[in-house]
């Protein structure tokens, strides 16, 4: 039995025995252990070092300190253990070309958590001063910086697996015409989303009417733009054809006041002196209510049926809801006082004269 167990243990396997697996699973095991309860140790007495200061510098470290992945922790640990414990090279060679790759993976990941936390530092700042355009480029940069150490990391990782970075660099240039040929409405996407960015049209929380479609700008993209219409649903559209339409912005930065225009018909038969008191009324009426500004009222034209005033007044608000809210009252007043002055709306008629042929 003692003789079958130690033929067991010495048995080979990919070039080294097995009791010596053994021993490097249970180094690695133990260490694994070990440095996991290390970290979270530091890791909480970071965290209540910095809930009692100001200073981001510690809240950078805690961040980076928690977001220590077990992957990471457990092939350390394996590295470690593999120093200690005679396995054959090739596998040794293997495990640091493993380790390597996480570690480069594991610093990827702090690079981007650190940069997201520098991005919504400045972006919480803006968020504060409602400058929501700077809140959009913001994020599209954090994209973009995302974007660019992802790349960075997988490039490491090639190069320590053995391959030529530098031929790999230059097939990607020989067919990045043809890449791009192939995926010009992606490109177009993306150099429409930079634009977004730079030239700021749009920004998140902005009420825009595009074609026949209108609702709040939720998201930018790198490929498309989210829109929640009034009625509720999801609108997407690609930020290429966005920037090709015709756009209308209602945020309240772009458009300080609104223009009204309303057309006002009354009868021919209004007397005079109570045509010349329309424009007097309707001036009235418009100064009355808050947040207008009354801009001109006269008679523009003798229409079939009846005489049109035109009012032109500015609603000095850019929120839509306010906007109709003060239609909605101001409409209600003319309704109102030309009933109290006796003047008559004039509507669609048709007055047919007969002759008597007798006659």
């Amino acid at each position: 039995m003692f003789n079958w167990f130690t033929n067991l243990i010495k048995t080979d396997f990919f070039n080294n025995v097995l009791i010596d697996w053994g021993l490097l699973l249970l180094l690695t095991i133990i260490l694994f252990l070990f440095l996991k309860l290390f970290k979270n140790i530091i890791s909480n007495k970071i965290i209540d070092f910095t809930e009692k200061t100001s200073n981001k510098i510690d809240d950078y470290i805690g961040s980076v300190i928690k977001s220590l992945s077990n992957v990471f922790v457990l092939f350390f640990a394996l590295f470690i253990s593999s120093k200690f414990i005679f396995i054959d090279q090739q596998i040794t060679d293997r495990i640091e070309q493993l380790f390597v790759i996480v570690f480069l993976w594991q610093l990827t990941k702090w690079a981007i958590n650190i940069s997201s936390l520098i991005f919504d530092k400045y972006k919480s700042a803006r968020e504060k001063e409602k400058d929501m355009h700077s809140v959009t480029a913001i994020s599209g940069f954090n994209k973009l910086v995302r974007f660019l150490i992802w790349t960075i990391f997988l490039l490491l990782a090639l190069d320590n697996l053995g391959v030529n970075i530098t031929a790999l660099v230059a097939g990607l240039g020989i067919g990045g015409l043809a890449i791009a040929l192939a995926a010009q409405s992606i490109l177009g996407d993306l150099f429409a989303s930079l634009t977004i960015m730079i030239d700021k049209p749009i920004a998140i929380g902005d009420y825009i009417v595009l074609d026949n479609y209108m609702g709040t700008v939720k998201n930018i993209g790198i490929k498309s733009t989210k829109i929640e219409s009034i009625s509720g649903e999801e609108i997407i559209i690609s930020n290429s054809d966005l920037l090709n339409s015709r756009l209308r912005n209602y945020h309240q930065s772009r458009m300080q006041k609104r223009r009204t225009t309303i057309m006002i018909g009354v009868v021919y038969s209004t007397p005079y002196e109570k045509l010349k008191d329309i424009q007097k009324i309707l001036t009235e009426i418009v100064n009355s209510i808050n947040s207008t500004d009354f801009v001109r009222a006269s008679m523009v034209e003798f229409a079939d049926f009846s005489l049109n005033f035109e009012l032109v007044y500015n609603v000095k608000s850019a929120d839509h809801t306010e906007y109709i809210e003060i239609n909605h009252k101001l409409r209600l007043k003319i309704f109102e006082r030309f009933a109290i002055e006796k003047i008559e709306f004039a509507f669609p008629t048709r007055t047919i004269h007969i002759e008597n042929p007798t006659k």
